[in-house]
């Protein structure tokens, strides 16, 4: 079952959201800083087997290049700039130059804060890349999490259940592992989700009588969601996308510890002014 020193853990959604940064260095460094408990970040593989930090797969949606990650190579990918999409401010210093994060930045900046929990998506899934190389990511991400002793610390998701149940095959209980509910969202899984997931982010996507699913992002999941994930000792984590506070105090009623947010300030302040968090 999850636990944290914290009534309720704020985990930074990218490292910050808000200012253009999302998983950079720099993103990381300032929620880190701000006293979060968890950072969330997305791996993704590139051409030549390197692991970068990035959420969507088209590099022209972060940086100043172009195409798809896994088509380039490590050289070309960190000759590109992520500062271009930053927005200054009083709180967070852009730079002129920031390259696209690796994998084992982030984990050498956890080494050195050991109360910080991870949560690793691996992005690459098989059924949006060639699925042997969705399946060395994912090995070589958690190799990479499990030689530098962060696996009690770290939770693997992904939206591929394939890919979860991957990791666990290869490390067991190396690792804590995130799922998403309802648990079809994850597709098809030979192993019960509810025995190996002790966190799932609780997402209002409803499945249609014709199989396709329905993403409600605004509307905030019913509490007996909430209270079965419960039952099972599975914590629930909330999403970061509400811009009503009103749903996370909801939240916090039906029993979620773990909050997201894409500004881990305001939610810090928030959190801390209700005596939820140190």
């Amino acid at each position: 079952m999850f636990d944290c020193v914290n009534q309720v853990a704020v985990c930074a959604h990218r490292g910050d959201c808000v200012h253009g940064m999302q998983n950079t260095m720099t993103a990381f460094r300032y929620a880190i800083g701000l006293g979060v408990d968890m950072v969330e970040t997305d791996v993704r593989m590139s051409k030549d087997g390197q692991l970068f930090l990035m959420h969507d797969p088209n590099l022209e949606d972060l940086t100043d290049g172009t195409g798809r990650i896994s088509n380039h190579t490590y050289e070309e990918i960190r000759s590109m700039n992520v500062a271009v999409r930053g927005i200054a401010s009083d709180l967070v210093s852009i730079p002129d130059f920031e390259p696209v994060a690796l994998l084992e930045e982030l984990l050498d900046l956890a080494v050195d804060h050991p109360a910080l929990m991870l949560n690793i998506e691996i992005k690459d899934k098989p059924d949006e890349v060639d699925e042997a190389f969705a399946f060395e990511c994912a090995r070589k991400t958690s190799d990479m999490l499990a030689t530098r002793g962060l696996g009690s610390r770290t939770w693997i998701n992904s939206f591929s259940g394939r890919i979860v149940e991957w990791v666990h095959t290869i490390h067991g209980d190396t690792f804590h592992y995130h799922g998403f509910f309802p648990w079809h969202i994850m597709g098809s899984m030979q192993t019960n989700p509810w025995e190996l997931c002790d966190v799932a982010c609780v997402l209002n996507w409803v499945l249609r009588t014709d199989g396709s699913v329905h993403k409600q992002h605004t509307v905030p999941c019913p509490a007996a969601w909430y209270k079965q994930l419960l039952r099972i000792k599975v914590m629930p984590l909330t999403v970061s996308f509400y811009g009503d506070m009103q749903a996370y105090d909801d939240a916090i009623s039906y029993g979620s510890r773990i909050l997201m947010a894409d500004d881990p300030a305001a939610m810090l302040a928030y959190v801390r002014a209700k005596g939820l968090h140190d």
